[in-house]
C-alpha cells in the first residue's frame, strides 16, 4: 500500500456527545507538534498535542498519531489541522451533529435490505423450487427473502457447515436483528416512520422463514443459484450441504466428498448452529408484533417456533456434521429458548435458557491474564468467528433480560462483564491506535492475538473481510453495557464508536465501507465484469490481513491490476454486515439512554 500524509475521520461525522477521535497518518519521520479543530469558516474550536503510537504490525502503512477532540460539540462542518515543522496537513470536512447522523445511518442499512428483496423473476422462480442434485423429490414455495450478497442472489440461512463451527447467521440472523432494532428504539415519536419501516421489512423475513419450514421440523437451509450468469428461471434450487467438504471452492462447485457421502434429507436441512437457532428466536420475536402486512398471524409464528424448537433440541446432532452439540449450537439454542420465554412465558423455556446459559458460562477462561474471561470451544481453545463473534454475548445479554431470579440474572451478568474486559482489552492494547478489536486464537506457535481473520481456519480457503464480526463485538459490547450501569454504558459506547469509525471511513485506506456514503467506496469486480454492483446503504467484507502475510494489511480496490482478477473477498457486500451493524447502532441509542439516565438521576 503506497502511503500518504493523511488525516483520517470518520466520513460520516461524529455524534455530538459522543467520543470523538482521528488519526494521523505518516511517515514515521514526520513530527507533528499540534493539532487543531476548525469550524469551516476558520475559527478555532479546539487545540490539542496528538499522541504518538508509531507503526502497526507489519501493515506498511506508515505511523500513527491519535488526535481526541471529544469536547467539541458545536453543530456544524468542521476540519482538522495538524501542524509540523515540515507542513501543515488538513482533513477532508466532517460534521458534528446530533441524532441526525445514526438515524440516516440506519436508514441507510433498512433501505439495503428493502433494496435486496427477491422479487420479479426471482420471485416467480423461488414458488416452485426443486432441490439441487436430485437427491430429494418434490419443490417448494420458497419465496420472499433477500439476496445473500452483492455477487449472490442466492437465499441463505447458513453455509460452512462442513467446518462444524464456522457457521455464520445469515437469513433468519438479519430477520432477528431487524426485530431487535424496532424493539429497541422504542416508541419516541422521533422513531415512528423509521420503526414501522423496520417491522414492515423484519416481518417480510419471517414470512420467508416461515415459507422455508420443512416437513421434519427443521428448515430449508438455502436457496442457491448455480450460475448467476444463468436465466433465473433454470438455475435456482434448494441447496444442499456435504458434512465433510464443500464446494464452494472447487472447479463446478463439486465437493471432493460428493462422491463418498450417503446423501439424506437432511442434508437440505439445518441444525440449529446452521441457522435453525436463529430462525425460531426470530420466528418468537416476531409473534410479539401483530403487523397488517405480514402474511402469517403472530400465533402461527409462535407455533412454528415452539414446533422447531422442540424437534430441533432433541434431533440437532442428527443435522450436525460431527454428530455433536458444538458452542454455536448452544448460544444459538440460547438465543432461541430465550425469546420463547419472554413471548410465550412458558417456564420450559426459560429451564433450558438457563442450561445453555450455564454450559456458555462454566466453560469461560481467562487467556491472558487480568483481562477478563472468553468463551471457549469444545477443545479448550478460545472461540473466535468472522462473522458472529459477538454472538455468544448477545445471547447471554437477551436471557440475563428475561431471567426472573436475582442470582442467575447476577451470574449472567458477571459473565457479561468478564466477556466484555476481554473485548476491550484487545481493543485498548498498545499497538492499536483504531482500537481494532483483535482476535485472541491459537496458533502452532500457542495463543496468538492477530488483526484478521486467519487464513488457516478450518473454513480455508474461505477467508474474507471482518465487518460483520467487529460489528457483532460492538453490538455485545452495547447490549451487555446497558445491564451494567452507567460506567460500562458509557464506556461500551466508545468502543463500538471506534467500530463504526472503521467502518465509516477511519481506517488506514480513507474508505468508508457503506456504499453511498463517505469516500472511496469499493466496487466489486469479477474478472473485468461489473454485473454485482453494490446497492447504497450496504456494507462490503472489509479490510483483511494480507493474502500471504497474517500480520500485514489488504483492500484490493482493483483486482485488475494486482492480479487476483475478483476482489470479493474485500468487496462484495453480504447481508450479515448490514445485520450486525444496525443491531450495534440501535443499542448505541439504548447505551447512550442507559448512561443519560443514571446520570440524571445521581444528580
Amino acid at each position: 500500500m503506497s502511503m500518504l500524509r493523511m488525516i483520517l475521520t470518520n466520513h460520516m461525522g461524529y455524534m455530538d456527545r459522543d467520543g470523538k477521535t482521528a488519526l494521523l497518518q505518516a511517515e514515521e519521520a514526520f513530527t507533528p507538534l499540534r493539532f487543531r479543530v476548525l469550524r469551516q469558516d476558520g475559527k478555532v474550536l479546539y487545540e490539542g498535542t496528538p499522541r504518538a503510537y508509531g507503526p502497526v504490525g507489519r501493515w506498511g502503512t506508515g505511523s500513527y498519531w491519535l488526535m481526541e477532540f471529544t469536547e467539541v460539540r458545536e453543530h456544524g462542518l468542521v476540519y482538522i489541522e495538524a501542524e509540523a515543522p515540515e507542513e501543515a496537513i488538513r482533513s477532508q470536512l466532517f460534521e458534528i451533529t446530533g441524532m441526525v447522523r445514526d438515524m440516516r445511518l440506519i436508514n441507510a442499512g433498512v433501505s439495503y435490505f428493502k433494496a435486496q428483496r427477491a422479487t420479479g423473476e426471482w420471485d416467480a422462480a423461488d414458488r416452485h423450487v426443486s432441490f439441487r442434485g436430485g437427491y430429494r423429490e418434490g419443490t417448494v414455495d420458497a419465496h420472499g427473502g433477500w439476496w445473500d450478497a452483492s455477487g449472490d442472489v442466492g437465499k441463505h440461512l447458513s453455509h460452512l457447515s462442513h467446518t462444524g463451527w464456522c457457521n455464520p447467521q445469515q437469513t433468519a440472523f438479519s430477520v432477528y436483528a431487524l426485530l431487535r432494532l424496532y424493539e429497541v428504539l422504542g416508541c419516541e415519536e422521533q422513531y415512528g416512520i423509521m420503526r414501522r419501516r423496520i417491522l414492515d421489512e423484519a416481518t417480510y423475513g419471517a414470512d420467508f422463514l416461515m415459507r422455508m419450514r420443512a416437513p421434519s421440523g427443521s428448515f430449508f437451509r438455502s436457496v442457491s443459484r448455480r450460475d448467476s450468469f444463468a436465466p433465473v428461471s433454470d438455475n435456482r434450487a434448494l441447496q444442499m450441504e456435504f458434512r465433510r467438504s464443500s464446494g464452494q471452492f472447487e472447479e463446478g462447485f463439486k465437493a471432493p466428498t460428493e462422491g463418498e457421502e450417503q446423501v439424506t434429507d437432511a442434508y437440505y436441512e439445518t441444525s440449529l448452529r446452521s441457522g435453525g437457532g436463529t430462525a425460531i428466536a426470530a420466528l418468537a420475536c416476531v409473534a410479539r408484533h401483530p403487523y397488517p402486512g405480514s402474511d402469517f398471524h403472530t400465533d402461527a409464528y409462535l407455533t412454528s417456533a415452539k414446533e422447531a424448537y422442540r424437534y430441533l433440541r432433541e434431533h440437532n446432532a442428527e443435522y450436525t456434521n460431527d454428530g455433536k452439540w458444538n458452542i454455536v449450537d448452544t448460544y444459538c439454542a440460547l438465543l432461541a429458548a430465550a425469546e420463547l420465554y419472554q413471548t410465550s412465558g412458558e417456564t420450559g423455556y426459560l429451564r433450558d435458557a438457563r442450561n445453555y446459559a450455564g454450559t456458555l458460562i462454566e466453560g469461560m477462561k481467562n487467556f491472558r491474564e487480568g483481562h477478563g474471561k472468553w468463551f471457549v470451544r469444545e477443545n479448550g481453545e478460545p472461540f473466535y468467528h468472522a462473522a458472529d463473534e459477538g454472538l455468544p454475548l448477545v445471547a447471554l445479554a437477551v436471557y440475563s433480560e428475561a431471567e426472573p431470579d436475582s442470582a442467575l440474572k447476577e451470574r449472567a451478568v458477571c459473565a457479561m462483564d468478564d466477556a466484555c474486559s476481554h473485548i476491550s482489552a484487545g481493543m485498548c492494547r498498545d499497538g492499536n491506535p483504531f482500537s481494532y478489536p483483535r482476535y485472541t486464537l491459537c496458533t502452532a506457535g500457542g495463543l496468538a492475538e492477530r488483526f484478521f481473520f486467519p487464513h488457516d481456519s478450518p473454513a480455508s480457503p474461505w477467508w474474507q473481510g471482518d465487518n460483520a464480526r467487529i460489528c457483532s463485538l460492538a453490538a455485545g459490547l452495547l447490549m451487555a453495557g446497558c445491564s451494567l450501569g452507567r460506567e460500562k454504558a458509557e464506556g461500551a459506547v466508545g468502543l463500538a464508536q471506534n467500530v463504526f469509525n472503521w467502518i465509516l471511513g477511519l481506517n488506514p485506506f480513507d474508505a468508508c465501507m457503506m456504499e453511498g456514503y463517505g469516500r472511496n467506496n469499493i466496487q466489486y469486480s469479477f474478472h473485468g465484469r461489473y454485473d454485482f454492483l453494490a446497492c447504497p446503504g450496504g456494507i462490503v467484507n472489509g479490510i483483511t490481513s494480507a493474502p500471504e502475510d497474517e500480520e500485514g494489511i489488504c483492500f484490493c480496490t482493483d483486482p485488475q491490476a494486482d492480479g487476483t482478477g475478483d476482489n470479493w473477498r474485500w468487496a462484495e457486500q453480504w447481508q450479515p454486515h448490514a445485520s450486525w451493524f444496525l443491531l450495534a447502532m440501535g443499542y448505541c441509542q439504548k447505551a447512550r439512554k442507559a448512561a443519560c439516565d443514571v446520570a440524571l438521576r445521581k444528580s
